[in-house]
């Protein structure tokens, strides 16, 4: 179990935390109410108590908000704490599966709402604040060592993106400590004895009246009217004089919201972004569209600050302080599974390395995060009248180079600019960065950037491998393919298109002995000499055509998955990849083993061949020729692979169609508990019935990591850091106040499960 963490990583809470963080009046004191005979009757009887309870806790929090409501907050909506027991939480944003006592135990304070109102259940997007129970337990044990603290408070911020923080509580029969979550993640109290509610009353007060130096809520997000509570959660964005209605989201996290406005194609994304980055989304976009919107990347109409009362919205820990950042996008997207078929899938990634390969070479942009998550498929664009106008220097996607279909639409489209930077700084035209350069001590190509899965084997290492030395040649096109190749980019500026390989070299290059000694024994050299490449995104994009394959159901299969131990061990090397670095990188295992044909599902068997190949090209440190190879060689290699392979099979029985809702199972299918389930389920097992297998997991969650990290190449230490936490939670609360219409005062705070952004 980790321990309790504040953002800034140090796990001893901070000793101002409640002169900080919470409120208290001007015009008196908390203790005041203290006087109340009711309150301290309830009072008496819990801290009295041998045997303390959530319902007696329930009581104490309802009087004491009460007796704060109508001397210091009358005005306001009453906040009403209710028991999690008898009103269950609806509406999780994120699949977030727990058993019965996970969440039987949630407090939750509701938006004023009647038990009428309220009468089986919460929705999670009413929740203003959380009261996580502990129950019953040894004594002297910590609170912390129970479960890790806020983790529904989490869940419940995500599920408000007009709320900037959100403040819980922690409690057991012991003992209670106050919680604070803000973009930055969950910051914790010291723990308090009930002979102490000072700061207990200071909590409930602040819910009433947030400190005017904290930002609490942001006035341009509203949740609109809707008569169905349950229903998915709409919220009205003001994005600079325009008003979006009915923005509907499927996920949000700590620093990022994305919604889509109704039914048009335009999608808001929020995110906290550091004051000090050297690039900036908005701008990167600005960069890729400067002849208008560039093909195979989101349209983007403007990126701004988000302010309230004329002030950015901003969060501080320590000296980092980050500013909410709106990008307002006319782009909407389906996610990478919703591929209909194997060609279709290829098509898009041969699309994807195209479109990045164009951005590299005509607008010095390098991605460094691509992600299934990070890629659309079936996107539709708001029609505002722009076109691209550099037909000279486009991208040429895979339909124009078999069909010859002039300016033909790209099959995936590359999202999320946020951690892309230009490639040559001496080139680099973004405002910020330019203004910076010469005072960075460590420059953006040098640290870590990705989604841990899916990032290149030597940026997840930062340093330049060592080895790997099974150097393969530039691939050769069918001559009928070369013909339409080399015509479809006769105005291809690199000199790739029409490579071909030396009788003794690879990718042009040479193995350079002298230089792999030298590597090889010098660790900080290589670490010292590594940076960001264009090939390293490359990789990634065959390290989401490896999840995907792995992953994918063909059309007709049967509905239950009987379990696959090939499966298993390969989705093991991948799956739970992290950037630690404690952890040891399994993935070149999947490279070398040359095994696809077993591990993918049966009818995709004759994928295999493809993903041996590519595996082949993806296998070598490139950097180790000398010459070095072109920074394209690995996009030439994969695109004239992908195109030998689409052409084969476009149109035949090869081209299998895929089950879009459904994921292989990825779980041991050894593990007695899975199998004691499938059992009761009556599925026969093709496997010894002595062995067995659990249930699965969310794959896609896993699949989809929520933690992006950046790191120092030379220190290995996290600069930026989205914390994911995926431990054992305890039962939380909620909290909320008021109607279903709109609150007079607007409330603040993430990746759709749809545009994947």
């Amino acid at each position: 179990m980790p321990e309790p963490r504040n953002p800034t990583g140090d796990p001893t809470p901070p000793p101002t935390f409640t002169s900080t963080k919470l409120n208290k009046p001007t015009n008196g004191t908390l203790d005041a109410i203290l006087e109340d005979r009711e309150l301290r009757r309830l009072l008496q009887n819990y801290t009295s108590s041998t045997r303390r309870t959530c319902d007696m806790f329930v009581q104490l929090l309802n009087c004491a908000s009460r007796l704060i409501h109508d001397k210091w907050a009358s005005d306001k909506k009453l906040i009403i704490f209710r028991d999690g027991h008898v009103h269950k939480q609806r509406g999780l944003l994120h699949e977030f599966h727990a058993g019965a006592l996970d969440l039987g135990m949630v407090i939750d304070v509701t938006h004023g709402l009647t038990d009428v109102d309220l009468d089986n259940s919460l929705p999670w997007y009413l929740v203003s604040s959380t009261v996580e129970w502990q129950g019953e337990r040894d004594p002297g044990t910590q609170i912390a060592s129970a479960l890790y603290p806020g983790g529904y408070l989490e869940l419940a911020n995500h599920c408000r993106p007009d709320l900037v923080t959100m403040y819980g509580i922690l409690a057991s029969p012991g003992g209670y400590s106050i919680l604070y979550h803000s973009p930055f993640g969950v910051q914790e109290s010291r723990e308090f004895g009930w002979s102490d509610v000072g700061t207990l009353l200071a909590y409930i007060y602040t819910l009433y009246a947030p400190r005017p130096d904290l930002p609490s809520r942001d006035p341009t997000i509203s949740r609109a009217t809707t008569t169905d509570i349950y229903a998915p959660p709409a919220w009205n964005v003001c994005a600079g004089g325009e008003v979006y209605e009915n923005c509907v989201s499927k996920c949000g996290r700590d620093k990022t919201w994305v919604a889509r406005a109704g039914a048009s194609p335009v999608t808001i994304k929020d995110t906290y972004r550091d004051v000090g980055a050297c690039f900036r989304e908005g701008e990167i976009y600005d960069i890729l569209h400067k002849n208008g919107p560039a093909p195979g990347f989101l349209k983007v109409k403007k990126e701004y600050d988000v302010r309230c009362g004329g002030r950015r919205i901003a969060v501080t820990s320590g000296n980092v302080t980050w500013v909410k950042k709106r990008l307002v996008m006319h782009t909407y997207g389906q996610p990478l599974r919703k591929c209909a078929s194997l060609v279709e899938f290829l098509k898009c990634m041969y699309d994807i390395l195209e479109a990045h390969r164009w951005a590299v070479q005509e607008r010095n942009i390098l991605h460094r995060d691509i992600s299934m998550g990070n890629i659309l498929v079936h996107a539709d664009d708001l029609d505002d009248g722009q076109q691209f106008t550099d037909l000279e220097h486009r991208p040429i996607f895979v339909n124009e180079v078999l069909n010859g279909d002039f300016r033909a639409p790209p099959m995936g489209r590359l999202a999320d600019m946020d951690n892309a930077a230009e490639l040559d700084p001496e080139k680099a035209v973004s405002l910020n960065f330019v203004l910076k350069k010469n005072r960075l001590k460590v420059q953006p190509l040098r640290c870590r950037v990705g989604t841990p899965m899916y990032i290149a084997r030597s940026p997840a290492a930062a340093r330049i491998l060592d080895y790997d030395l099974c150097f393969d040649f530039m691939p050769e096109l069918p001559s009928d393919l070369a013909e339409k190749y080399c015509k479809a980019y006769s105005t291809d500026r690199s000199g790739m298109r029409t490579f071909e390989e030396g009788e003794l070299s690879f990718h042009g290059g040479i193995v350079d002995r002298k230089m792999r000694t030298e590597y090889r024994d010098n660790r900080a050299l290589r670490a010292t000499r590594f940076q960001h490449r264009p090939r390293h995104d490359a990789e990634s994009v065959f390290w989401c055509m490896a999840v995907f394959l792995l992953l994918a159901v063909p059309l007709g299969s049967p509905a239950q998955d009987a379990g696959d131990l090939p499966l298993y061990h390969a989705w093991t090397c991948i799956g739970d990849h992290d950037l630690d670095p404690a952890v040891i990188d399994e993935r070149p295992t999947l490279i070398h083993a040359r095994r696809w044909e077993h591990w993918l599902h049966k009818d995709l068997a004759h994928a295999g061949q493809l993903m041996n190949l590519l595996a082949d090209q993806v296998s070598p440190e490139w950097s180790l020729l000398t010459p070095p190879p072109h920074m394209f060689n690995l996009h030439e290699a994969m695109q004239r692979i992908l195109l030998t392979y689409i052409h084969m099979w476009d149109n035949g029985e090869k081209d299998v169609g895929f089950d879009t809702e459904r994921l292989r199972d990825t779980t041991d299918p050894y593990n007695w508990k899975y199998w004691e389930q499938k059992r009761k389920e009556n599925v026969v097992s093709p496997k010894d019935e002595s062995r067995g297998k659990r249930l699965a997991d969310d794959i896609e969650e896993k699949e989809e990591p929520g933690a992006k990290r950046q790191r120092n190449a030379t220190e290995g230490t996290p600069s930026e850091d989205v914390v994911d936490h995926q431990s054992t939670l305890s039962t939380p609360g909620l909290a909320s106040t008021g109607s279903l219409s709109p609150p007079s005062s607007l409330d603040v705070h993430g990746v759709d499960a749809e545009t994947g952004v």
